[in-house]
């Protein structure tokens, strides 16, 4: 529990420096980017939001763990491109 309202608050308390946002889901929802600074220590970190009409849900990533989520999402992009390769002809 001592985690989750760590990053509740550094999600909202962090000082903001760079915002993004997203439209997703036809439009229904966002996907927002906050690159956030604590404001004791200074270090960085990106808080990733979902955002609906009724909803709301953010995760807080590390510097390693935005590399990650990165190197993940460009890992798809790329599966994207792709072509699949169709079954071989049954004789």
């Amino acid at each position: 529990m001592a985690g989750f309202i760590r990053s509740l608050k550094r999600a909202v308390l962090g000082e903001l420096l760079q915002k993004t946002a997203v439209p997703i889901d036809d439009g229904n929802v966002r996907l927002t980017m906050r690159l956030k600074r604590d404001r004791l220590t200074h270090e960085r970190y990106v808080v990733l939001g979902l955002v609906a009409a009724t909803n709301y849900k953010h995760a807080e990533l590390s510097p390693d763990e935005f590399q990650d989520f990165l190197e993940a999402v460009k890992a798809m992009q790329k599966a994207l491109h792709i072509p699949d390769v169709p079954p071989p002809l049954k004789s």
